[in-house]
């Protein structure tokens, strides 16, 4: 007697959204899988992972493929968590403001020296291996007028970070050291600039040092679409040594020349407003907030609020420091 067959029960891929990366725990519990049978396959291709260790989208993929479940994984689109930057409506009383400088570039291309060298202070041995991990924000006098700098990390692994260093400013110095050229995170230092629509300024850095080639650098600018003003582009680049501080006052003054021609400007006699970079607990003093006051006058004893955070403001110091009672 003939049978008929039932075709309709057949089981449909689910599919399933992960974000990028993601923890071998969260994705063993996302396919309703033993978290130890995940780490065997990821061991079974060469990977040694733990329950907590990160893998990238990718990886996860093949591993559903490897693991034949009918699932489809795609991936979840994860918000940016920097802040567009924000124009402030002038009154016809608005003043000139110092501008507000990024140093970005690939990790030992010299951003945290060159800095140094500006300031004339030693951070980079006060660093994790040399490598900056924070944002930092110093301000220098420079023939009686206040520069803004901010190093940002050249690690790969504060991405999130850089980009946030790049919103938060009105020039962009992209540090690319002589005897390496341009490298990955350079490549990502000017993309982040572009995105923020800062003004880029280029310091070829480490001139002195054996290998520097210059213009092999420049070449590699104008393959990046950044053509240099002596060969008829408008982007400026300056050659500069870190070590023996040659070209650092020339440096300082295309950047002011750079932002001169965005006439930047700031109301004063207004409520203090602007962006905290970075926050930590200090013991004995506190939540400290390091912050870039953008437009405005922040006092002693104001009351500040950040997001669903307020707090009052028991002490203001400067960059260098000082005690201040106003910012």
């Amino acid at each position: 007697m003939a049978r008929s067959l039932d075709i309709a029960d057949q089981s449909t891929t689910r599919t399933i959204e992960i974000p990028d990366p993601i923890t071998v725990g969260a994705l063993a519990d996302t396919l309703e899988i033993p978290v130890t049978k995940l780490i065997g396959e990821l061991f079974k291709g060469g990977i040694m992972a733990t329950v907590n260790e990160k893998i990238d989208f990718d990886t996860a993929s093949l591993l559903v493929g490897d693991l034949e479940v009918d699932v489809e994984l795609i991936k979840q689109e994860r918000a940016s968590n920097v802040l567009p930057k924000k124009d402030y409506v002038l009154s016809d009383k608005a003043e000139t403001r110092p501008p507000v400088v990024a140093v970005m570039g690939h990790v030992d291309h010299g951003k945290t020296s060159l800095l140094d060298a500006i300031r004339e202070k030693d951070t980079v041995s006060h660093e994790a291996g040399g490598i900056t991990q924070h944002i930092s924000a110093y301000q220098i006098n420079h023939n009686g007028r206040p520069v803004t700098f901010l190093d940002t990390p050249g690690h790969e692994a504060f991405a999130a970070l850089r980009e946030h260093g790049a919103h938060l400013t009105d020039v962009a110095v992209i540090v690319v050291a002589a005897d390496d050229g341009i490298k990955p995170q350079t490549l990502e230092a000017i993309r982040f600039a572009r995105k923020a629509g800062v003004k880029i300024v280029v310091a070829i850095n480490k001139i002195d040092k054996e290998g520097a080639n210059s213009a092999l650098v420049k070449q590699q600018l104008a393959e990046q679409e950044l053509l240099i003003e002596e060969w008829g582009g408008d982007t400026v680049v300056v050659e500069v040594s870190a070590k023996t501080k040659k070209g650092i006052d020339n440096l300082i003054d295309m950047v002011l020349l750079v932002a001169d021609v965005e006439d930047l400007k700031a109301d004063v006699a207004v409520p203090g407003q602007g962006l905290v970079i970075e926050s930590h607990m200090e013991v004995g003093r506190g939540p400290i907030a390091i912050a870039l006051v953008q437009q405005g006058t922040l006092k002693k004893g104001d009351f500040i609020v950040a997001g669903s955070t307020y707090a009052k403001v028991k002490v203001l110091e400067r960059t260098d420091g000082e005690n201040s009672m106003s910012a």
